[in-house]
């Protein structure tokens, strides 16, 4: 069985959207580099099984940039610890179904689970339930009645819940008839090597479940010809039987992908309709859905990656066959799928960067001081190899507004520094997001100089599905006047369901990273504490104003694009003002100033002569008082 080791490359890089985006009070912009930090990386290992689950890790210096303004928390929310865990990995890389909002306002949260500081002989799943008055006592023990990991919740249209996870080489399957009550069965039900599953409950009559999980052939060979392949399962009646086992959907076979690694996908399901979205740090971002609940399929690239069926022993990731490897843009493998109240797919990831630059040693080289949150939508169109259409919405908050991201060194977890997430919707259709992301405030011995910076949870809102996003909140500190800065809060898992709340399980520690592996440089400080957290969505709305602001920065374009002679830009300006737009290659060195004066308010249309670009990609940005855009232009 192949392993792809993703080790880390002392190199700097800049960040910037793929497409036009409005950032709201955390504006995506150039990058003012500080000195290079440096931190260690924990390395997961593509097609690991559970039998060995210890990552390797090397150095990396990476320079970063944070977003312009401090995001504020909010303190009118309330936490609840439901529970503990010594187990700290809650995924490699995208956040299990976790958390389930019921319409009669009980609450159903799992987490994986175990007594015990080392060897976790004892793991399994963990389980809680708020019967709409209080939650259970914290569980001292595991459901299953074997161990298991990396679990996921559902519950069907009839109240049985549905609890799925791996053993050591198989899935297991935890059902009970009646939420809340009662014993729980439990079985294997593949007979198959997959680990890392992930479950949505959908069908027309809500009865049916799907499963996702990699997979590779007994003894580790490859699986219909892919080293890691992403299995399709699904039961029509609620698991007590299942009409597709291990199977793999024709628009992510082999030949399209090498493979997927473990927890580089996420599922939801609406009914009839259900949608899949899977990552990694070398293939797409790629979306298959279906209509008719798992019969068919259609495909769709979010993000391209462009080296297809990329395959790391005897490819370097050059892109313009000069014989030397290129650092690509791609993404961090922590993806996230939401159906909203129409069926449309919406998708988040971490934004990352790779370079393979020698073959043979079964690893590429990936950047964990990368940042950015990555959203697309189907309205947004596939994309190519010519144009990524996703949009960058999120990044580090600057929160001392020096223009420089003070961390020197974080906790290892393989993802983008603002990464994580996860969605839910309410019944008006306005978006709610959760992410984690590198916390500038404090350090664990006091001072970012001296030890490694925390990470901290945040939530957001799209009123508009999805075209502007509202200013984060940080929700990792605790209501009322002590601001407890030295946490870690990350692995949150959102409950699809809002009503007048947004319901988040958060995992906290006092020590940064999971300290889960013998080799990870991140210790434990005890059993981490899982935390159910309900916010109010009125704390989530947007100041008056913004929307206005968001809407009249959405117009800034540029047609044609790509374009050879001449391209035409087109911006609005919602209020009289100072407008910057300047250009930008790659690397974050500055080309060309269009213009640096003041605007009135209006629309306003630029011609671009490109005679002076050469070939290739540049990113255009835009600042106003109202907030900042950025376009990628390409030059053919």
């Amino acid at each position: 069985m192949k392993k792809q080791v993703l080790f880390g490359v002392a190199l700097g890089l800049g960040s910037f959207a793929f497409a036009q985006t409005t950032v709201l009070n955390n504006g995506v912009t150039p990058p003012k580099v500080k000195p290079a930090l440096a931190t260690k990386a924990e390395l997961y290992k593509k097609n690991q099984l559970p039998g060995a689950e210890a990552p390797s890790f090397s150095s990396l210096v990476n320079n970063l940039r944070p977003a312009p303004a401090a995001v504020l928390p909010q303190r009118s929310y309330t936490t609840t610890a439901i529970g503990t865990t010594g187990y700290q990995l809650q995924t490699n890389a995208s956040i299990c179904p976790r958390l389930i909002n019921s319409p009669d306002g009980t609450l159903s949260a799992t987490w994986t689970f175990s007594t015990q500081q080392a060897s976790w002989t004892d793991r399994g799943t963990g389980y809680n339930y708020f019967n709409g008055s209080a939650w259970g006592a914290n569980p001292a023990a595991k459901l299953e009645n074997v161990r298991t990991g990396f679990t996921n919740i559902g519950i069907t249209a009839t109240g049985e819940e549905v609890v799925v996870a791996h053993e050591a080489s198989d899935l297991h399957i935890s059902t009970r008839p009646v939420k809340g009550t009662g014993p729980w069965s439990n079985a294997a039900f593949l007979g198959a090597p997959d680990v890392w599953a992930r479950l949505a409950v959908g069908g027309a009559n809500g009865i049916t479940l799907h499963v996702i999980s990699q997979t590779t052939g007994v003894g580790g060979a490859p699986f219909m010809g892919q080293d890691g392949a992403l299995a399709y399962s699904r039961s029509l009646d609620g698991g007590l039987t299942w009409d597709k086992l291990h199977t793999v959907i024709p628009e992510i076979d082999a030949s399209s992908y090498l493979g997927f690694g473990g927890d580089s996908y996420s599922i939801d399901a609406k009914g009839d309709t259900i949608a899949i979205v899977a990552g990694g740090f070398d293939v797409d971002v790629v979306l298959i859905k279906s209509v008719d609940n798992g019969a068919t399929w259609t495909k769709t690239i979010v993000n391209y990656f462009p080296i297809p069926l990329f395959d790391e022993p005897t490819m370097l990731s050059d892109i313009n066959s000069d014989g030397i490897a290129d650092t690509l843009e791609t993404n961090d493998a922590s993806v996230h799928v939401m159906l909203d109240n129409q069926g449309k797919a919406h998708v988040w990831f971490g934004r990352m960067r790779m370079l393979n630059d020698d073959l043979g040693d079964a690893a590429v080289s990936y950047f964990p001081g990368t940042d950015g949150l990555m959203y697309w939508n189907e309205s947004m169109g596939a994309s190519s190899a010519s144009v990524n259409t996703p949009v960058m919405i999120a990044a580090a908050a600057d929160i001392d507004a020096d223009g420089i991201l003070n961390v020197s060194a974080w906790g290892t977890y393989q993802v983008s520094l603002s990464s994580m997430p996860t969605a839910g919707i309410d019944a008006a259709g306005r978006i709610y997001l959760s992410y984690c992301s590198i916390y500038e405030g404090n350090a664990e011995n006091g001072a970012p100089a001296d030890g490694k910076s925390y990470r901290h949870m945040y939530v957001m809102r799209s009123d508009d599905g999805g075209l502007t996003w509202c200013a984060p909140q940080d929700v990792t500190d605790p209501p009322g006047p002590s601001q407890q800065d030295y946490v870690e809060g990350v692995y949150g898992a959102m409950a699809k369901r809002v009503d007048g709340f947004v319901h988040l399980l958060v995992q906290t520690d006092g020590a940064v990273g999971h300290g889960v592996t013998a080799a990870t440089p991140d210790p434990q400080s005890g059993d981490a504490t899982m935390n159910y957290i309900k916010i109010p969505v009125a704390d989530l709305a947007c100041p008056t104003g913004i929307s206005d602001k968001a809407t009249a920065m959405s117009s800034f374009g540029l047609y044609p694009n790509p374009a050879a002679e001449n391209t035409n830009l087109s911006f609005t300006v919602a209020n009289k003002g100072k407008v910057s737009i300047r250009v930008f290659n790659v690397t974050g060195q500055m080309i060309s100033e269009l213009t640096n004066q003041e605007y009135a308010a209006g629309t306003y249309n630029m011609q671009i002569s490109l005679d002076k670009f050469n070939a290739g990609i540049y990113i255009i940005n835009m600042i106003t008082a109202d907030g900042t855009a950025t376009q990628k232009m390409i030059v053919k």
